[in-house]
């Protein structure tokens, strides 16, 4: 048994990044042009403060392109090389639109469980499985997991695991580790012991259909789950951050994945429009 944990919450696209190479018509898998009102203003420094990351509250949303469940796509996590550091292609339109929204832990069947939570969303895609924040003054730190559904999956991290330290920039690495004893996955009982190890490892370009943005940070997380036994998971994951616009690329390896250059990716998500 395993739980896919997905590192972090997703954002709303806000405006003040860079210029935005905007396209000329609708396309069905991205429809009308954002709201680039200031909401959040940028310096595009390359760093990413906590008042670069407003999008984190609850009732905030963001749309994203994902490849099909079950399925795999081709992926470059380094990106091609340039005079001014790496250029990751994240302009693929393929893929089905998904919505994620930041909920209310308070009102949940799980919030006596998180305590202190600022808010959840849904972190696995395929099962639906909410990942429970909390913020801080200096991190953004992962309490655990649950289910939408009352009583089908609580996994509860014995001690915060450090999702992001605040503010966010190159160079920047650390291990966490969180205990699940005595959880519920899938309404069968579930224990592990969750190791993440986390990188700000470059600062590059990321292009998007209808946007360039430079000063774009790449996150890799290492989660290696073991289990009962001693029996380990790996999972490599890239995510990709730029100021106010939040995370606006993932590339997911399959379980197993040891490669930090992994071409072939689980999940492929792109912030859409």
């Amino acid at each position: 048994m395993r739980i896919k944990a997905l590192l972090f919450a997703t954002m709303t696209l806000a405006g003040g990044c860079t210029t935005a190479q905007l396209p000329t018509h609708d396309d069905a898998g991205y429809g009308k042009l954002p709201d680039l009102a200031p909401s959040c203003v940028a310096n595009n420094d390359g760093e990413i403060a906590a008042s670069e990351l407003t999008q984190l509250r609850v009732g905030a949303s963001a749309r994203y392109l994902v490849n099909p469940q079950g399925t795999t796509v081709m992926v470059d996590p380094n990106g091609k090389a340039t005079a001014s550091g790496p250029e990751w292609d994240l302009t693929s339109t393929a893929g089905d639109v998904v919505e994620l929204n930041l909920v209310d832990v308070t009102t949940a069947w799980f919030a006596s469980s998180f305590p202190g939570a600022s808010y959840a969303t849904v972190t696995d895609l395929g099962s639906r499985t909410l990942g429970i924040f909390r913020i801080t003054d200096s991190a953004i730190e992962i309490l655990g997991y649950a289910s939408e559904a009352p009583n089908q999956t609580l996994l509860v991290y014995d001690r915060p695991i450090v999702s992001l330290k605040l503010p966010v920039r190159v160079g920047d690495g650390w291990i966490s580790t969180g205990r699940v004893v005595n959880g519920k996955l899938n309404g069968q009982p579930f224990a592990s012991t969750d190791t993440y190890r986390v990188s700000v490892d470059a600062k590059g370009t990321a292009q998007l259909p209808y946007l360039t943005l430079d000063n774009t940070l790449r996150i890799q997380v290492q989660l290696t789950q073991t289990l009962p036994g001693g029996l380990p998971i790996t999972r490599i994951q890239q995510l990709f951050f730029h100021e106010c616009a939040g995370e606006i690329g993932r590339m997911s390896s399959p379980p197993g994945e040891t490669n930090p250059a992994f071409t072939t990716a689980a999940e492929f998500r792109r912030l859409a429009l």
